[in-house]
């Protein structure tokens, strides 16, 4: 038997960090330019827990609502807390606590830091079913 895929081996490792106070239309811009579809949020302080904005927070609390992109800050349409999944985890794990939470993303923690994100995309795309 193979050894499992683990989530280090299939995360987005060029994932951005931004500010809250970041208008999501400089946040959308940047998320372009980089060709990713979701974008960290900073915590404000040692107190605080990381945030996550994705294209479809984008489309459903700005664009679906009227809102302008750069009237927006992202803090407003962020979904938080971000759920951390270790790096070592095998994505057979990661897909079901990601589904279990009904979240498309998860921030990959190695030694207490953020070493990148992973989509359910991704685990889908590197499933091998041997």
């Amino acid at each position: 038997m193979s050894k499992p895929i683990v989530v280090s081996e299939v995360m987005m490792p060029n994932f951005r960090k931004i500010d809250g106070i970041t208008k999501v239309s400089d946040a959308l811009q940047m998320m372009k330019t980089e060709k990713v579809n979701a974008i960290l949020i900073e915590p404000r302080n040692e107190n605080d827990v990381f945030g996550i904005m994705t294209l479809k927070d984008i489309a459903r609390k700005v664009i679906a609502e009227r809102r302008k992109l750069h009237e927006t800050h992202v803090y407003e349409i962020m979904s938080k807390p971000v759920l951390s999944i270790a790096s070592n985890m095998p994505i057979s794990y990661a897909a079901r606590l990601m589904t279990n939470f009904n979240v498309s993303y998860g921030m990959v923690i190695d030694n207490n830091q953020v070493v990148g994100m992973v989509s359910l995309n991704g685990i889908v795309s590197s499933w091998q079913n041997d």
